[in-house]
């Protein structure tokens, strides 16, 4: 089944904030192809979104933030066969290594001048001469071109956005009616198992977020409840538990993540709050299984309009995934989750993603707040009608028009964004 085939495909397991770890990942396959001897240049360049997404989040066992940092580690440690989990946990000597390349002068990084959102491409030379040299677009593992020396080992061609792949056209035809079909009927429930992936790297993130000040201390700050006004302790859970989870993922935890659509933040935010809500009312495991699936297939779903990476925050578009999952745990049905997408599309849409971070915690307790308040309302049949702003009368083209909002409406605010980014740090 299609839609089987799409879960695999974007639920994946990182370690670390996925745009350096996408740097790490070439630097490992250079490593891999010079066998790590001696560097004295590793030169990086990234599309301005892997830039700004790299900026200020901390690289997993090294306590410290940087595309430097990033490509020194997976020039020296990474293993290019591991995708995504490409960070090893280090040691304190090879913390030591790291660190050391990063900050001399051999490692220096520039903002490419390319059209790709998502681009990278790391070039080593060694102290006897040599050279390698990878590329990356597409998706953050897609290695599409590798050279060592003057020898080209791999060229696939850079990928283009005028050949979508064969998933993503599908999608495109899909409904929300036809995601809550497969995911609550048509599938059997032993074929979906994998996705209880999710639950288990994810909420050992939240764990993890609890038990150790990372970032901001977001969750641990979020747990108390103060200032928030909740008296529902299922909601004050719901959105400290999600937030520890991306606090300590930002914050340089060296566990793994499940993504959602190329983000860990994403795959947090579709999974938690489901997780949470699974476990206070005791729901069956296939029901869990149900609505993970469901949460994870409709971000997909509505990611799927939007650009790989982008200004907009799409730990909104997850959450609105994470809606739909509660919706059907709480026996609500798909006309009430179109409901709650709906509300959030029209209410708290166009949060900005000014690079990844110990913010992205707040801004991830800021959309599950936004998805409580919206699934209270859908499942009493409340919902923002079509003749406000961008909500249509259908939650399909209402989801169309995210896309759009966000790939044209909101084309220009990267370059604002990165340009006060870098202004900073002269």
């Amino acid at each position: 089944m299609m839609y089987q085939a799409v879960l695999k495909s974007s639920i994946q397991l990182a370690k670390g904030c996925t745009e350096p770890v996408a740097v790490a990942l070439a630097a490992a396959k250079c490593g891999a192809q010079l066998d790590r001897a001696e560097p004295v240049k590793i030169e990086v360049a990234v599309s301005a979104n892997i830039f700004k997404n790299a900026l200020a989040v901390i690289v997993p066992g090294t306590g410290e933030a940087g595309l430097p940092v990033a490509a020194s580690l997976g020039y020296l440690w990474g293993d290019p066969a591991a995708g995504l989990g490409v960070i090893p946990r280090l040691t304190a000597d090879q913390r030591a290594q790291v660190l050391e390349l990063a900050h001399s002068a051999k490692v220096t990084v520039n903002v490419a001048d390319v059209p790709d959102k998502l681009y990278v491409a790391v070039k080593v030379t060694t102290l006897a001469g040599h050279t390698a040299l990878t590329k990356i677009a597409g998706s953050h593992t897609n290695i599409y071109f590798v050279q060592q020396d003057d020898q080209v080992v791999l060229d696939n061609g850079k990928p283009t956005q005028a050949a979508p792949a064969g998933w993503l056209t599908f999608m495109w035809r899909t409904t929300l009616a036809d995601v809550w079909d497969f995911a609550t009927n048509q599938e059997a429930v032993e074929d979906l198992q994998f996705i209880l992936t999710t639950r288990d790297h994810n909420l050992a993130l939240a764990q993890d977020g609890f038990e150790h000040h990372y970032g901001m201390g977001v969750g641990q700050a979020m747990a108390s409840a103060k200032g928030l006004g909740h008296t529902d302790n299922l909601t004050s859970r719901i959105i400290a538990r999600t937030a520890a989870a991306a606090d300590a993922r930002m914050g340089g935890s060296q566990l793994l993540a499940a993504t959602n659509s190329g983000s860990g933040n994403q795959g947090i935010t579709a999974t938690v709050p489901v997780c949470v809500a699974a476990e206070e009312w005791g729901v069956s495991e296939e029901q869990l299984i149900r609505a993970l699936t469901l949460s994870h297939l409709t971000s997909i779903y509505i990611h799927s309009f939007l650009p790989s990476l982008t200004a907009y925050c799409a730990t909104h578009s997850a959450a609105m995934g994470a809606a739909t999952g509660i919706c059907y745990l709480a026996g609500g049905t798909v006309e009430d989750a179109a409901r709650a997408i709906k509300i959030m599309i029209g209410d708290a849409n166009g949060m900005i993603c000014d690079g990844a971070g110990c913010s992205c915690a707040v801004k991830v307790s800021t959309a599950v707040q936004t998805m409580i308040k919206a699934v209270d309302m859908a499942l009493q049949g409340i919902t923002i009608p079509a003749t406000n702003g961008v909500v249509s009368a259908s939650v399909d083209e209402t989801i169309r028009g995210l896309g759009r909002l966000t790939s044209e409406g909101m084309a220009g605010t990267d370059s604002i964004i990165l340009k006060i980014m870098r202004a900073k740090n002269k």
